[in-house]
């Protein structure tokens, strides 16, 4: 669990320092839209140990947290930043989703694939699949992640400037964890049996 608030804290700090140390003017974007980037950001990071600690439990590895603890961490973190999100969804805040008045196209590319994202998390958390099911659904939800996140760089840009510090934007390292994730998962596929009783990947 310490691994968990650790990994929430130092998101949320970079964010902080990203956004408001180099750029003090964003100090109005406190509390909500600062923190609510810092835990989009730690969410995915949890998805992604929870797929490493998978794969290291199936290969028999010892580990000390377990898959499932980073699995509800990063559930958690979507839960708080869904709607917190909603609640600022304005153009004062994502002025590079709207047009005119209204979600642009790009803009709502990005929400499509996030309420897509939050439907596979939603069946993910029921008990009834089986594993292969589940990697299935798996697979899919960090997919509709990895396209949630790449829309949002795509209307963002990259942004390492002076004001950021120079450091690297938040959905950019969200993509990074997003990706090794799909790797981890992949890597983890379950192992079935055919009729025959022989093992297929």
């Amino acid at each position: 669990m310490k691994g968990v608030v650790a990994l929430y804290v130092v998101a949320i700090a970079y964010s902080i320092v990203r956004y408001i140390v180099f750029a003090p003017y964003n100090l109005s974007n406190l509390p909500l839209f600062i923190v609510n980037k810092g835990v989009s950001m730690a969410a995915a990071f949890c998805f992604a140990a929870g797929f490493f600690q998978q794969l290291r439990q199936n290969r028999g590895v010892a580990i000390h947290v377990e898959p499932a603890t980073w699995f509800r961490a990063g559930v958690f973190g979507a839960i708080v930043h869904i709607p917190a999100s909603l609640v600022i969804l304005r153009p004062e805040y994502f002025k590079e989703f709207f047009h005119q008045g209204r979600l642009s196209f790009a803009g709502e590319t990005v929400f499509l694939f996030g309420g897509l994202t939050a439907g596979g998390i939603f069946l993910l958390l029921r008990p009834r699949w089986n594993a292969m099911t589940r990697w299935w659904l798996s697979l899919g939800t960090m997919l509709t992640l990895l396209a949630h996140v790449s829309a949002m760089g795509y209307c963002r840009g990259l942004n390492i400037d002076r004001a950021h510090g120079y450091m690297p934007p938040m959905w950019l390292l969200s993509a990074i964890g997003i990706l090794i994730a799909i790797v981890w998962l992949l890597r983890g596929r379950p192992i079935t049996r055919s009729p025959g009783g022989a093992q297929v990947q």
